[in-house]
């Protein structure tokens, strides 16, 4: 169960970024600029996963 909510949490966050990246001002960046972009989100969405594994944190019911 874990595991469907981090595939529809991962899948809720490409969705956002797909539709972020659909406004005015990232049109204006080109190709390397989204890129750009999407790495720097992912960098930080990978890192929060990796303290949150490193530290322990669990959700109980």
């Amino acid at each position: 169960m874990i595991q469907m909510g981090m595939i529809v949490s991962v899948i809720a966050v490409i969705g956002w970024l797909i539709l972020a990246t659909r406004g005015a001002p990232f049109r204006r960046l080109g190709t390397r600029g989204v890129v750009k972009y999407a790495l720097i989100w992912a960098a930080i969405i990978i890192g929060l996963f990796v303290v949150i594994q490193v530290s322990g944190f669990r959700i109980e019911q």
